[in-house]
């Protein structure tokens, strides 16, 4: 059956989930899968271009960024209004923040390898090599690793297999 407009307008196939914060915290919270324009949005903006004294340009994921946009968007009962209530969360607490975290990417499709693997594509020389996105010391809050790329852009990445512009996480 192909759906109308009308149809397809009013759908939605986003899940949400129940998260038992005990014991560290006495209660629940309510996680909502991420849209698709909140979880692009999280990637662009937590995306970093610095340029070095020779030009270079370096693209860095921050991954504390992109977590703490995660939970902006995808934490729904009870609703953070800035950006900044999730900092001031994420200040004070671990366990918690971790499973609401975990399970935002569980029920949005985004697992720990696709971002362990963006991560790696960002390293120096921008090539995952087996065992990287394990030891190359990258923890979620670290800001991540970081890759050169040509001041000219990314164009030259375009033909390189381990860089694909249609693959997301």
């Amino acid at each position: 059956m192909t759906l109308t407009k009308g149809e397809l307008l009013a759908a939605s196939d986003l899940i949400t989930r129940e998260v038992d914060l005990r014991p560290h915290i006495d209660g629940s919270v309510i996680v909502q899968s991420l849209p698709a324009t909140y979880s692009n949005q999280a990637i662009s903006e937590a995306m970093e271009m610095t340029t070095d004294s020779r030009g270079v340009q370096t693209s860095r994921v921050n991954t504390a960024r992109l977590e703490e946009l995660q939970v902006m968007h995808g934490l729904i009962e009870p609703r953070f209004d800035t950006l900044e209530e999730v900092q001031q969360f994420g200040r004070q607490c671990g366990p918690s923040w971790q499973k609401i975290s975990d399970a935002i990417r569980d029920i949005s499709g985004v697992s720990q390898e696709a971002i362990d693997r963006t991560s790696a594509m960002f390293q120096a020389g921008g090539r995952e090599t087996p065992g990287d996105s394990a030891s190359n010391g990258a923890r979620a809050g670290d800001g991540g690793p970081d890759r050169p790329v040509p001041a000219r852009g990314a164009a030259e990445d375009a033909g390189r297999g381990d860089v694909r512009p249609d693959e997301r996480t």
